[in-house]
């Protein structure tokens, strides 16, 4: 049952995949920024937590019994094998397998997604290397248990994010008794401890598995099948963690921004289910040759496996691009170099999905880099997305902030066009922080932005979303006043103006939340009936007098949470249907009807502009789906 009681606090400072920033000195081109150690967020700012505060601002909850580190005999009673009592050890995994509490099982999963609400226990629970049993007892709901965690060295005033959130999770059903250790791992007796043993992968002794369970278990959570991993040591498989390594400090900041991602088994291990549009079988003949691969591979047996492997491969060479130009960005490597050309040579074919100009980071002519993003770390929403410095939104200064120096013109935004396939022109960003609203509004007006969509979930437990409230912003200058809120079949509808100095600018703002973090929504009409109330909004506001002080008005500006995955989709889809609604007149224009494959292409520029948009392969293939089943239930007739 669900205690409702409980609170949910929103850590925002974040890792978006997870993994910490090093601490090393870092080798970027800064602009003359050399010590980043001794960077101070500007302090007439809100105070919001920093992305290496490692302790929770609330105290323990009040459900939560603490035993004391040092009482070894009621601790002892915990580490006895029962079916009833689970102990979790929620420290990473490394530090785990170095020494850890008897009959403990690790459980470690990153802060970005425990602090969601939709992230349950069972969301949790699966996501472990728990054995199968073991989940199927937890996860029953008829079964009390008694639950003892523990960090390194949290007390009731200062507990981790992790153990905190932890907590949050088993204390919303009330059959869990809820304890932790006082004083964390460090302050328990010695006659506890495992230490440089085999890893247990559960906790109550009933519940082990046989040696064939565990190896199944392990090869279905692996996301290739050739990473299946010798278990002889009972060392469990744990995703997205990796042990200690001499990798140098530019490779570790690469890999907190853009994790590798290894080439997925798309025969046992990936399933995606892709829906062909109605009528397909009679319309297929007039799709657009760019899209007629779905064409050729409709009806066949295996058509699901192919189309998996032809995006899968697809993906993977813009996830390789994108890792040679963060490289780039955090290396200072001359595009010239000989260094530049061995990093990927794949990337410099001439044939397939990309041709040096459009694909390769060597042969383009932008310099990457990202000294501001870091430099401006505490107004990021996560501490792995920041915005390139070419295509960065720059904030414009009002006269009335007088604590805003010349060089403060941070704002984790960029500016995303591509002329040759859409004459429409974003501004893609995070959800605005409650420090950065200001600065959001901000850019809304300096850029005459007329649009936004608003694809991340709604705030819980009452809170207010900055776009549903009137307020007034530098320092009384800029007033915002939601004017009328209509609710649609599947998002929200706000007619919102703001007013500075007398003028007035309309924005139409639209709130679509069927869209989860990280995945694609079920209804396809859905977003295209988004698209299009956007496009109608826009068509009456077009010849008015717009605010903005840019060379020319950003009609839309996209947000999710990290403003890249969601919104990289969204970005794509209207970008594309906008191609074949208003045709390009460019001399080089792509003709949306012809060879070139616009889905990719849009991606593919979208990427030079922001890092990770379109984020996994789920939504890259989304992305065909949607256009595949908008153009034969729309524009074949």
């Amino acid at each position: 049952m669900i205690n409702p009681s409980v609170p949910l606090i929103d850590n925002r400072m974040m890792s978006r995949e997870s993994l910490p920033l090093p601490k090393q000195n870092l080798s970027l081109k800064t602009g003359g920024l050399s010590d980043f150690a001794g960077l101070q967020p500007n302090p007439y700012k809100s105070p919001v937590m920093s992305p290496t505060l490692k302790t929770h601002s609330e105290g323990l909850p009040a459900s939560v019994t603490g035993i004391d580190g040092h009482e070894t005999q009621k601790l002892s009673g915990f580490l006895e094998p029962s079916t009833d009592v689970l102990v979790l050890d929620v420290r990473p995994f490394n530090t785990y397998s170095s020494s850890h509490l008897r009959s403990s099982v690790n459980i470690c999963v990153p802060t970005t997604l425990l602090k969601r609400p939709k992230y349950d226990l069972k969301h949790v629970i699966n996501a472990s290397n728990l054995t199968p049993a073991l989940k199927e007892v937890v996860l029953d709901e008829t079964k009390r248990m008694k639950v003892l965690l523990y960090d390194s060295n949290s007390t009731d005033k200062q507990l981790s994010f992790q153990i905190y959130h932890t907590m949050l999770k088993f204390i919303q059903h009330d059959r869990f008794s809820v304890y932790y250790v006082r004083g964390g791992f460090e302050s328990v007796d010695s006659t506890l401890t495992d230490a440089n043993q085999a890893l247990p992968t559960r906790s109550p002794m009933s519940l082990n598995s046989t040696d064939s369970e565990k190896s199944d278990s392990l090869a279905s959570e692996s996301p290739t099948g050739q990473q299946k991993i010798a278990n002889s040591d009972g060392m469990p498989f744990l995703t997205g963690f990796s042990l200690p390594s001499a990798t140098s400090a530019d490779n570790k900041l690469l890999m907190s921004i853009k994790k590798s991602l290894p080439k997925l088994d798309t025969i046992t291990s990936y399933n995606y289910n892709f829906r062909f549009p109605k009528d397909f079988e009679r319309k297929k003949s007039r799709l657009p040759r760019w899209l007629s691969f779905f064409a050729d591979v409709y009806g066949k047996e295996n058509s699901l496996q192919l189309i998996v492997e032809r995006f899968n491969d697809m993906f993977n060479r813009l996830e390789k691009s994108e890792q040679v130009r963060l490289r780039m960005a955090i290396s200072n490597i001359d595009k010239d170099s000989e260094l530049c050309r061995k990093l990927d040579k794949n990337l410099h074919e001439t044939e397939g999905y990309g041709t040096p100009l459009t694909l390769c980071p060597c042969c383009d002519k932008i310099e990457y880099t990202i000294p501001k993003g870091v430099e401006y770390g505490y107004k990021n929403r996560y501490n792995n997305i920041w915005p390139y410095e070419h295509s960065r939104v720059h904030l414009i200064s009002s006269p009335s902030c007088t604590h805003k120096n010349n060089s403060d013109d941070y704002f984790n935004a960029n500016y995303i066009s591509y002329k040759r396939l859409s004459k429409r022109r974003y501004i893609a960003t995070q959800n605005p922080l409650d420090s950065t609203k200001d600065d959001f509004w901000s850019t809304v007006w300096h850029n005459g932005v007329k649009a936004i969509v608003c694809l991340a979930a709604p705030p819980v437990f009452g809170q207010q979303a900055y776009y549903e409230y009137d307020q007034v912003l530098e320092k009384g200058v800029l007033a915002v006043k939601i004017k009328s809120c209509e609710q649609m079949s599947s998002f929200t509808l706000r007619e919102i103006t703001l007013t500075k100095q007398g003028k007035n600018q309309t924005v139409f703002h639209f709130a679509y939340h069927q869209w989860p973090d990280f995945g694609t929504p079920e209804d396809l009409n859905s977003v295209f009936d988004l698209i299009k109330t956007k496009n109608e909004k826009l068509s009456i506001l077009n010849g008015k007098e717009v605010t903005a002080k840019t060379a020319n008005a950003w009609d839309v500006l996209v947000h999710c949470s990290a403003g890249c995955g969601r919104t990289g989709c969204y970005i794509t889809m209207d970008m594309v249907l906008d191609s074949f609604q208003n045709p390009n007149t460019l001399k080089d224009h792509y003709d949306p009807w012809g060879e070139q494959d616009l889905v990719y292409k849009s991606i593919q520029f979208q990427r030079q502009q922001r890092i990770s948009m379109v984020q996994n392969l789920d939504q890259f293939i989304f992305c065909y789906e949607s256009i595949l089943n908008y153009i034969v239930s729309h524009l074949i007739e």
